[in-house]
């Protein structure tokens, strides 16, 4: 799997830029993290995702 996982990440770097695919990962893991807070109640989690949104944010890619 993961071969296949890997040629649908470079089909979408193919059809989009690196900046919009990191953006979409920082938003996907805001929304984890609010998931996570809303429903489960796991705040360690949630901080983690936000984490992540964070350190994914601070990568500037001009590709």
């Amino acid at each position: 799997m993961h071969k296949e996982y890997m040629e649908i990440l470079e089909t979408l770097l193919d059809k989009l830029t690196l900046s919009a695919i990191l953006e979409m990962l920082e938003r996907l893991c805001h929304k984890k993290a609010e998931n996570l807070r809303t429903h489960w109640q796991d705040e360690h989690s949630a901080k983690l995702w936000e984490k992540a949104a964070r350190q994914i944010e601070q990568i500037n890619v001009d590709v």
